[in-house]
This record gives structure tokens, sequence and C-alpha cells, in this order.
């Protein structure tokens, strides 16, 4: 349901039905415009700005970005830096990624073709809101293969920062079919039970994601 009502809201700013400095409706007007949840639309909003569309001024409300400021923003400056967060994914998704290809079956290796998909079709429509949703849930199902309840209690606490890591890079703009073929070659990988493979794939893709953000990780 986010993503539904990101992509609504993307398309009207993107698309000139929202213009840089205007204020979106409150949040209790747009669940009820959308007939959404408000917790859908907190998180709409979240991704949102993430990508640098809007800001949120606490008291005020949600107003479009201008178009010179929608660079990235990091909204856990408290708790860690971009870097601290990519360092930690590649030990946790490159693991998760071997344990995947070990363990996955036939059925979930379609799973996989169908998030790197999803991927694929957003970046053909300029879907940037959708492709990172779709990132996102690429990222969720290689932990669900994995099979590992401790790994993916390690994984859970810090999601949010790991996706946020994940939106950096696309809100850029920077080589996003880049991006769509790093999920295809650990998709591929883990489909075909490499192991070695999968997790090299995936150290690759952080590693890249990092470099399209300007963050070199050792």
């Amino acid at each position: 349901m986010p993503r539904t009502v990101s992509d609504h809201l993307q398309a009207l700013i993107l698309q000139g039905g929202l213009q840089p400095g205007d204020r979106l409706p409150s949040q209790r007007d747009l669940a009820e415009r959308l007939g959404v949840s408000r917790p859908s639309l907190r998180e709409a909003i979240s991704v949102l700005e993430a990508l640098g569309l809007v800001r949120v001024r606490v008291g005020s409300g949600v107003y479009v970005a201008p178009r010179s400021a929608r660079a990235p923003l990091w909204r856990f400056a408290d708790r860690c830096s971009p870097r601290d967060v990519y360092e930690a994914r590649l030990g946790l998704e490159g693991y998760a990624a071997r344990l995947a290809a070990q363990r996955a079956s036939d059925l979930d290796g379609s799973r996989l073709d169908d998030a790197t998909g999803a991927m694929r079709g957003a970046l053909a429509m300029d879907d940037i809101a959708g492709m990172a949703a779709a990132d996102a849930a690429f990222h969720d199902l290689v932990f669900a293969l994995a099979a590992n309840p401790v790994l993916a209690g390690m994984y859970k606490p810090v999601r949010d920062l790991a996706v946020e890591t994940q939106r950096l890079p696309m809100t850029l703009r920077i080589r996003l079919g880049d991006t769509l073929r790093e999920h295809e070659d650990v998709c591929a990988a883990i489909t075909a039970g490499d192991a070695a493979a999968a997790e090299a794939a995936m150290i690759r893709h952080i590693r890249a994601a990092a470099r399209r953000y300007g963050i070199e990780v050792a």
C-alpha cells in the first residue's frame, strides 16, 4: 500500500500537479482522499522524503521540495553514518545471500525473478519510488530465503537503515541500470544454488551502491 500512495504523490509532484513549495493536504485529508490508513500514508511520505521530493516541517506540514534541493536526505545522522550501514550490510547481506542460495527452492527463485522484474518495470517508467520499493522487497526476500531466525533478528532492527542506503544512490538517478543488473546477478546466483557466487554478487552490489553515493567501502 505505501508504494501505491507514494507512486500517486510522486506522479503529482513530477508531472506538475504539485509545484515546489506547495504544501500537501493534511495527512488526515490525504488518507481519506486516497482511501488508505494513516500509517500507510506516513510510510509513503517517508519514501518521498528520502527521495528528496518532499520536506517534512515539524508542526507545519509536508511541502514539495525545490527542484534544486532534490538530493538524498540521511535521516539517521543521530545514530550512524551511511558508511556505517554499508559496512554492516556487507557482512549481514552477503552471508544472507550465501544461505539463500543453499536453501532456496525453484519457487523461491521465481519470487526473486518477480522482484527484479518489478524493478525492471519501474525503471522503464522512470518510477523511482516504485524501483526503491521493489529493491527493498528483494533484499527482504533474500533474508527470508536465508531461513535463519537469528540472522533475521539481527536484520530487523536495522532494516530501516538498510533500506535508506538502498534509496540514497537512486535519488541521484545515477546508473540505475547498473542497480538493476546487480540485483539480477544476485538473483541468478541464488537461483543457481551457487552460494559463493551469491555472496560475492551481493557484496559487489553493496559496494557499488555505496560508490554511486560517493562512499568507498573496503
